[in-house]
């Protein structure tokens, strides 16, 4: 890009443009807390984030398959341990509809019931994505991407019982390299900008652990469209690796191709 053509585009990142770009990826993301009552924050509680999805029958929450693992990990050794999207435990596993260790995906039906209690609140994880189409089209290198969720280090606990999750998201990641079976991020942090207004939290964190199952999306000139899951971050090289949606059905199965 031509110094020219960076400086507008760095302008407009820092206008409400850049603003909506940061909290769009989080209408559809929630925390995930694995722990034991009571809450503290100890090593006892961990958390991941979920991806909320609507394919037309009905609501899901999508994240990783080690996010998973280590929740049926804890339960195996404590029975109280719980698994909590927002503020509503969830009773995920009997209601996994597909999960797949070497794509690190898992998918979970959510209950009717639960839905309202998952998105009330603020404007963070008040949505399910309905997405018009589906598979979602290609990323190509070059591309950037807008995602967003809840890393673990940025999580408060304000008293017992109770924990604040921090969320953090990019508004426009430029992708690095394309595979058939992941998307890779470079972050480039000497050209990030804040959007005016927004309060800048954890653009020194460099540890992103709690941001795996985070919904990734790409600007589509007329929509946005779901096309990753955050599933891996490198913090000694700031790459970010992503798992392409275009392995998740419709009905909640993954095409393992």
């Amino acid at each position: 890009m031509d110094p020219e053509s960076f400086e507008k585009a760095k302008k407009l990142c820092k206008g409400p443009l850049g603003a909506e770009m940061c909290k769009f990826p989080l209408r559809f993301a929630k925390a995930a807390l694995i722990g034991i009552r009571p809450i503290d924050d100890s090593p006892n509680l961990c958390n991941g984030t979920v991806s909320l999805v609507d394919f037309g029958n009905g609501p899901k929450a999508i994240t990783c398959f080690h996010v998973l693992a280590e929740y049926k990990k804890r339960k195996a050794e404590n029975k109280n341990t719980i698994f909590q999207i927002g503020n509503v435990e969830v009773d995920v596993l009997n209601n996994i509809i597909d999960e797949d260790e070497n794509l690190d995906l898992a998918i979970i039906n959510l209950k009717a019931e639960d839905v309202s209690a998952i998105t009330n609140g603020d404007v963070i994880g008040s949505c399910f994505y309905q997405p018009t189409s589906w598979p979602p089209g290609e990323v190509k290198k070059g591309d950037s991407l807008a995602f967003g969720g809840f890393p673990g280090l940025m999580r408060e606990l304000e008293s017992k019982n109770e924990v604040v999750f921090r969320s953090w998201s990019s508004g426009a990641s430029l992708v690095e390299a394309v595979n058939d079976d992941y998307i890779v991020c470079q972050f480039e942090r000497v050209h990030w900008v804040k959007p005016d207004g927004m309060e800048a939290k954890g653009e020194d964190l460099h540890d992103l652990g709690g941001l795996s199952g985070a919904p990734v999306f790409i600007w589509r000139n007329v929509h946005y469209e779901f096309v990753g899951i955050v599933y891996q971050f490198s913090s000694e090289y700031d790459l970010m690796r992503i798992r392409p949606t275009k392995f998740i059905r419709t009905d909640g199965t993954i095409d393992r191709m």
